[in-house]
């Protein structure tokens, strides 16, 4: 019987193997073949495109060198005096061999460049890199002006150039007066070097060649042998209706379909088109489909006859495999069973001599282990403090310890992820979003989760816990489960908070410390560097703070400092930041001003709240305070904290020698202050 169900796997195997290897070979052949093709195209279809968006940065670069000159100051100048009836070209004229020397070092930069002239209004060339040139009136000038105002000033095809037997084309821009009245033109004459070293080394197949069609239809190759219209080229006057939408399509890609083919069997040929935005001309190739093909037909037998080669080696060493392997695995799937259901005690019994029995004991061995870690690790569980939880991906399912119900008191549903405690933590509001984020980071793409998040207690007050989770893959690669733990750690972190109020803050008006604030200013003008803002910083002294503590006591001039220093907060409230310095001497960061004059008004809004005043505890009195305040402006007073300081300082002295009880700009800042009504332009600062 053993022997039988061997043959019959053996028959089938090889039945198996073969069948697929005619079907496919006789269904997918052509439909392969046609792949390629298709693969060839968007290939050939990518390299077009590529080259169309060399092309047109090259143009671009050359655009952008003519418009360089043509809006030069010296240019427009000297074109412009050349436009009045007593002017005379003189070789003598400093101005004129400045402007020449610069008309030369261009054709010396490019070696496909080879005249640039600049011709005034009535088509005399003021100007030229071939001095021969200079004083003549151009004959077509006034094409050359409809030229610029067209097309980006870019001509289409044209023989020319030094010898007159070569392709070449223009680029014209107009020069304009400050009053935007045309005084001239810059015309710039380019030999097709580039163009045509650009598509002779094209990336394409041997089977296809490139060229360039201007806007007019002419069709430039490599290498040069004459410049011919589309409808009259030998290799593109077949593939007329494609080519005529391409011109009169004025760059709109999508009013033609950039892939084109004609002919049949041996004069196949498919023509691919790419728009080259900065001039509307365009890239075209042209492939040889019908020798394509047959090089794609052989490459695809050789192939085939490999495959087949490959499937029917691997049929014969997978009937090996069935004879050798059939016996031991049905046992080992019998145990794999018995484990699947829970069944701890079943163990892997092989009596053959060979790997199987030594593959059995490693895995009796590696259960043992398993069973062994699980004891440990629920043990673990059990006498940790520390809350561990376990998220297992392919059951949708989520485990938490049982000392999770003495901190909170969230009573899941069912064991789903959604139900869990992991979307039903009651947080702080101002870390709900971290949270989520947190964990929908790593429930997707990331490996590990870190996180300090306050979340209500049972007994219904914030505390602070740790989240750590690490997530584990299988050897496929795809997640399999995420085990964490939560920790208490609220009296470290409040500890921790604690020690940081006291380093940051002045003990007496809660507000920044010294040190605090100048690191926080710092990084505030970093800040406004980067983003262009508007932001000042105001240095309030109080007048005659020292009458306080000699009429009321010390007790009284502290309530003065609190009193000034809730002021401060009061007014600094979503607008910045504020800190003391030391003594009565306070500071204030005002952030994100629209107008220069807004510090002064938040200067007089502070004055004004201490002018009314307080009740103070320790005399029953109401004292009124009275201030002095400097106002500067980061990045316009100082480069750093210290000079922007002592820039605000120096406006509050000013204001100390002159009657006190008022603001004053530091001097780098007040002519901006002059008008409320003055806008910032975050661009021009």
């Amino acid at each position: 019987m053993y022997v039988k169900i061997r043959t019959k796997l053996i028959v089938f195997i090889t039945l198996l193997a073969i069948l697929p290897i005619v079907i496919v070979n006789v269904y997918s052949y052509k439909k392969f073949v046609k792949t390629s093709a298709d693969l060839n195209q968007m290939s050939t279809l990518n390299v077009t495109e590529n080259q169309a968006d060399s092309i047109n940065f090259y143009f671009g670069d050359i655009i952008a060198s003519a418009k360089e000159i043509a809006s030069s100051d010296q240019i427009r100048s000297f074109t412009e005096k050349s436009n009045s009836s007593d002017f005379t070209i003189l070789d003598t004229d400093e101005e004129y061999i400045e402007i020449t020397n610069k008309l030369n070092t261009l054709t010396e930069c490019s070696s496909f460049l080879e005249k640039v002239m600049i011709i005034n209004n009535s088509g005399m060339i003021i100007a030229s890199t071939n001095e021969l040139d200079t004083g003549k009136s151009m004959s077509n000038y006034k094409g050359l002006f409809n030229l610029a105002s067209t097309n980006n000033g870019i001509s289409s095809f044209f023989i020319g150039g030094e010898d007159n037997n070569v392709p070449v084309f223009i680029v014209a821009k107009a020069i304009y007066s400050y009053d935007s009245q045309c005084l001239g033109i810059v015309y710039h004459l380019y030999n097709t070097g580039y163009l045509q070293n650009l598509i002779n080394s094209s990336n394409y197949n041997k089977y296809t060649t490139c060229a360039i069609m201007d806007n007019t239809g002419h069709i430039l190759e490599y290498p040069y042998k004459t410049l011919k219209s589309y409808t009259e080229d030998e290799s593109f006057k077949h593939a007329s209706p494609m080519l005529l939408n391409v011109l009169t399509a004025e760059g709109n890609t999508d009013a033609y379909n950039p892939v084109y083919s004609f002919g049949e069997n041996t004069n196949a040929r498919t023509v691919f088109a790419s728009n080259i935005p900065a001039n509307n001309w365009s890239v075209l190739a042209i492939t040889n489909d019908a020798n394509l093909n047959k090089e794609i037909s052989r490459e695809t037998n050789n192939q085939r006859n490999l495959s087949i080669i490959l499937i029917i080696l691997s049929c014969v060493a997978m009937v090996m495999f069935v004879i050798v392997a059939t016996k031991p695995i049905n046992e080992i799937m019998k145990v794999f069973r018995k484990k699947q259901k829970g069944d701890t005690s079943a163990r892997f019994d092989i009596r053959s001599n060979d790997e199987f029995r030594l593959i059995g004991n490693a895995f009796n061995d590696l259960f043992d282990d398993v069973f062994e870690s699980e004891q440990r690790y629920r043990t673990i569980v059990e006498i940790t403090n520390n809350i561990v939880f376990e998220i297992n991906f392919e059951k949708n399912s989520v485990f938490v310890s049982k000392n999770f119900n003495k901190k909170f008191s969230h009573r899941a549903k069912d064991d789903t992820v959604k139900e869990s405690f992991l979307y039903k933590l009651r947080l702080h509001k101002d870390d709900k979003d971290r949270y989520m984020t947190d964990l929908d980071r790593v429930l997707g793409p990331a490996n590990t989760m870190q996180g300090e998040y306050r979340v209500k207690s049972i007994y219904g007050d914030f505390i602070w816990i740790m989240i750590k989770a690490t997530k584990f893959y299988n050897r496929e690669e795809r997640p399999t489960k995420i085990v964490g733990v939560i920790m208490d750690i609220d009296k470290e972190k409040r500890s921790e908070m604690h020690l940081l109020q006291r380093a940051s803050y002045d003990a007496l008006t809660q507000l920044l410390n010294r040190e605090t604030f100048i690191k926080t200013l710092d990084a505030e003008l970093d800040n406004s560097a980067y983003k262009k803002s508007l932001d000042a910083l105001m240095f309030i002294d109080l007048d005659d703070f020292k009458f306080f503590n000699d009429e009321y006591g010390h007790a009284c001039g502290d309530e003065v400092l609190k009193f000034v220093a809730d002021t401060l907060k009061e007014v600094c409230f979503e607008r910045g930041f504020a800190g003391r310095l030391g003594g009565d001497e306070f500071v204030a960061c005002l952030t994100n001003l629209t107008l220069y004059g807004d510090s002064g008004k938040i200067a007089q809004e502070v004055l004004d709240i201490l002018s009314k005043g307080f009740i103070s505890d320790s005399t029953g009195l109401k004292l009124t305070i009275h201030a002095s305040i400097g106002i500067a402006f980061l990045r316009e007073s100082g480069k750093n904290s210290e000079e922007i300081i002592a820039a605000a300082d120096e406006a509050m002295y000013n204001i100390k020698k002159h009657g006190k009880s008022a603001y004053a700009y530091a001097k780098a800042a007040q002519k901006h202050a002059l008008s409320d009504a003055e806008i910032i332009d975050n661009n021009l600062l």
